[in-house]
């Protein structure tokens, strides 16, 4: 009973503090637009960034009140997560604060610092030859979550199906407070999707994404099981198709489709491939839409969502957790 009531508690925090850190980001003039409506409606970016909130809410809840003492591996957690979140943040507000687009470098050094920090804390639990190893694997299941994005609900609602995986992993390990870190990440994320599906009102942001990516990879490292952290990266195996299958394939130069509409929106709002430029720079969604024919956004999203809980299953079930 006690992690329904802290699963709830941060839920409805996260809805709370997601809706208003975007009315912020509106009214600050943080914004994009949904290119994907006829309407092209503008909301608020970077609403992800309200989940920094909750995510202190309950580490600080589980270290002191289910734990009783000071943990420094559950503390590392949350300021790895909130530098992931603070470093999209940034990017996702840099067209307001700075005149130039920030160079690669700006976001990638650190990055790959807080990775690495996190891969050193973790030093006594894997050995030395894993710290970037783990390094890498932190930030690159944060850069996949980011880049499995483009439409409502998309990125978010993926990243809520692997956190519930991920869960289930964590619960048949052997540290029982990591279960309520785990549920935590469900409900923060669920309380995003709530504002981010279809109709969004929020858009995440690379804060939102690289937040859910980070937390997810930390969870599975502090499992501390090789195994695990092998299944976990196999629950992202539909990014990396996205990405390196597609993307990267077919618009290299371009692979987060942010010089062009990657969609086109057909007079009954139905999402279709452009028959011009873009056409041929293919997505997961696109790829979708090229085997099945023009569909709603909502439609896409679910099938999608369905290729992603599918893919948790398979390989849940070939490695025994299920």
């Amino acid at each position: 009973m006690n992690e329904v009531i802290f699963f709830v508690v941060i839920f409805l925090l996260s809805v709370w503090c997601v809706f208003i850190f975007g009315r912020a980001n509106k009214r600050n003039k943080i914004i994009g637009k949904d290119i994907n409506k006829l309407q092209q409606p503008i909301l608020p970016e970077a609403a992800g960034a309200g989940m920094l909130v909750p995510l202190w809410v309950a580490v600080l809840s589980v270290i002191y009140f289910y734990m009783g003492e000071f943990n420094p591996f559950y503390f590392l957690f949350g300021l790895t997560v909130s530098g992931f979140c603070f470093m999209g943040l940034l990017d996702d507000t840099k067209h307001k604060f700075m005149v130039k687009t920030a160079p690669w470098l700006f976001r990638a050094v650190p990055i790959a610092f807080l990775a690495l920090l996190f891969g050193v804390a973790n030093f006594f639990s894997f050995g030395p030859v894993w710290v970037v190893l783990i390094a890498l694997f932190v930030a690159g299941l944060a850069s996949l979550e980011n880049t499995f994005a483009g439409l409502n609900g998309w990125e978010i609602g993926s990243g809520f199906i692997i956190s519930l995986f991920v869960t289930l992993i964590v619960s048949q390990g052997s540290d029982p407070n990591l279960i309520l870190l785990a549920l935590a990440l469900n409900a923060m994320v669920l309380g995003l999707l709530f504002w981010n599906r279809y109709p969004a009102k929020v858009f995440p942001g690379d804060s939102g994404t690289l937040f859910i990516g980070s937390a997810i990879a930390a969870l599975l490292v502090m499992n501390q099981r090789l195994d695990m952290i092998v299944l976990g990266f196999l629950f992202f195996v539909p990014h990396l198709v996205d990405f390196f299958g597609l993307k990267l394939l077919t618009n290299p130069n371009d692979v987060s489709q942010s010089k062009g509409m990657p969609y086109a929106v057909l007079p009954d709002g139905r999402l279709t491939i452009p028959k011009i430029g873009d056409g041929r720079k293919l997505d997961f969604a696109k790829l979708l839409m090229r085997v099945l024919g023009p569909m709603k956004e909502w439609q896409l999203v679910l099938i999608i969502w369905a290729i992603v809980a599918l893919n948790c299953l398979f390989w849940s079930t070939l490695f025994g957790v299920i």
